[in-house]
């Protein structure tokens, strides 16, 4: 009977009727907002599928990435976490030290191209690493497809590097704010979404060579998201720059997490609309 009672309890605890309830209930303290802003690897990165991008130092891209950060200031982020390992934290704040301070410059990567430019200007005393690093071997998913037949995820993962080149080709027609609107449209998470569930497929019987590959991409996201969570505290307006692949995965956790609030990305990336004239 005690036992009932107390899956009965835990039923109910989980349940999303009570966790619609949770969300809804009255409290003193402001939910911290959270704000997920997915980027391209500006300085190139060891994913599995590479492209290439034009120099973010050009006078250009500098430009517009001041336009950028202009926009994000609007946030009025309180802490700015980063795609950093969490050991690296110390590093990576002597380094952000150094640039505040105008003995360092910045380098191709969206870290220092935001992350660290954004904090400088809002007078932050640090940015907070957040990474949890993992192996992904989508390789091993990929030749295991091929050797066994799986023709279809072959031809999905050559398409997806197709279009992803054709993406990165595309950035040098339009601005960096642009791009980054894009890969954080609901389309661009639900076709992430979809190759990764397409990935759990690769396998037969007993083996689930692609369903263990994504079951780890789950759980470091998941654990990025802790790192997250630990870190933010009540009224705390968090900006989040990260891997675009990660965006989907880390706005579900924030959406679903009854503590905190999930912030539309697109609402600082969208054009500014001009004030209506006076006549």
């Amino acid at each position: 009977m005690r036992v009932s009672v107390v899956l009965a309890l835990a039923c109910f605890a989980l349940s999303p009727l009570n966790a619609q309830q949770a969300r809804s209930a009255p409290t003193t303290l402001a939910h911290p907002q959270v704000l997920i802003l997915g980027t391209y690897h500006m300085g190139g990165s060891s994913d599995y599928i590479q492209t290439s991008t034009d120099d973010v130092l050009s006078s250009r891209r500098q430009r517009e990435i001041e336009a950028l950060v202009d926009a994000l200031a609007a946030f009025r982020p309180t802490k700015i976490m980063v795609e950093a390992p969490l050991a690296r934290d110390s590093a990576l704040n002597a380094r952000y030290g150094r640039y505040a301070a105008g003995q360092d410059t910045l380098r191709r990567n969206e870290t220092d191209q935001i992350g660290f430019r954004l904090a400088k200007r809002l007078g932050h005393g640090r940015v907070y690493a957040i990474d949890y690093s993992q192996d992904e071997d989508i390789g091993r998913v990929v030749g295991w497809a091929a050797q066994h037949g799986d023709t279809g995820f072959v031809n999905l993962v050559q398409w997806f590097g197709a279009r992803m080149q054709a993406r990165s080709d595309s950035l040098r027609g339009i601005t960096v704010s642009e791009s980054l609107r894009r890969l954080n449209s609901p389309a661009e998470d639900a076709l992430g979404q979809s190759a990764y569930l397409r990935m759990a497929r690769v396998g037969r019987d007993s083996t689930y060579v692609g369903a263990d590959v994504v079951a780890g991409r789950y759980a470091r996201n998941l654990k990025i998201f802790a790192n997250l969570a630990r870190l933010t505290e009540p009224g705390d307006r968090v900006l989040v720059i990260y891997g675009a692949g990660h965006g989907k995965l880390l706005r579900d956790f924030v959406r679903e997490s009854p503590d905190l609030e999930l912030v539309d990305t697109d609402r600082y990336l969208a054009p500014r609309r001009a004030a209506p004239q006076r006549r």
